[in-house]
């Protein structure tokens, strides 16, 4: 089976998307504070910048998860095994996150809308349903983790004894995939990465790997036949 170039162009524009996505979901909290109250959180909802990220947020994962289906279609030839399964990982993240955020969008803005004209007695069921909500995003975000890395650490793998863009995109897989392990460590009570060397990392490994992806996809277009991986690395 063979894809279109259209395929191949779709998907990497979708990973550079991907890039201005993820550059919002880290810079644009710096715009409206951090929360240091149940209050302050509710009247958040409101904020436009915590609105616009927040369907940003939604968004975010199906772009990456589209970029991540063209990589996998691409390396099929090269790595089935680890492609096929390293696509199932991103998923079960993309899936996991976009429904994490419509349970944000869809039942926490709503309780926090209803919490100031509600009576004390509707309030203390608001604030319970919220901590249940709180539960279950911690949850979703440890099974969401789990599925990201997975799919980092093995497209990763896909790309190893290879030369040239494909090797640097498999470092940088690996690289995501290590500092994601770190924080499903940090989620189970585990060591994690001290604080300020992952607010270092994030912002810097994460938007240039999907720039690089997007530049490696759009390449990938004149190679349809084939993985468009280039000759093995020299051992």
């Amino acid at each position: 089976m063979t894809f279109s170039r259209s395929f191949y162009r779709v998907t990497a524009i979708c990973s550079w998307l991907s890039v201005a996505t993820t550059l919002a979901l880290i810079f644009l909290p710096r715009f409206y504070g951090p929360v240091g109250s149940f209050e302050q959180r509710l009247e958040l909802v409101s904020h436009p910048l915590y609105v616009l990220r927040a369907w940003v947020y939604l968004l975010h994962p199906f772009v990456v998860l589209a970029a991540a289906l063209g990589v996998a279609v691409a390396l099929r030839r090269a790595a089935p095994g680890a492609v096929t399964a390293g696509f199932l990982g991103f998923l079960l993240w993309a899936f996991t996150e976009a429904a994490q955020q419509t349970l944000t969008l869809v039942a926490f803005h709503r309780w926090a809308g209803a919490f100031a004209g509600a009576d004390a007695a509707a309030q203390g069921v608001l604030r319970a349903q919220m901590a249940t909500y709180d539960a279950v995003w911690d949850a979703m975000f440890l099974l969401l983790l789990i599925g990201f890395f997975a799919g980092n650490a093995l497209f990763g793998i896909a790309t190893l004894g290879r030369a040239g863009l494909a090797l640097l995109l498999g470092a940088l897989y690996l690289a995501i995939a290590f500092l994601t392990a770190a924080g499903i460590s940090s989620e189970v009570g585990g060591p994690g990465l001290p604080p300020g060397l992952r607010m270092w990392l994030y912002p810097t490994l994460q938007p240039l790997a999907r720039a690089l992806i997007g530049l490696w996809l759009w390449r990938t277009q004149d190679s349809l036949a084939g993985p468009a991986l280039g000759p093995p690395a020299p051992r």
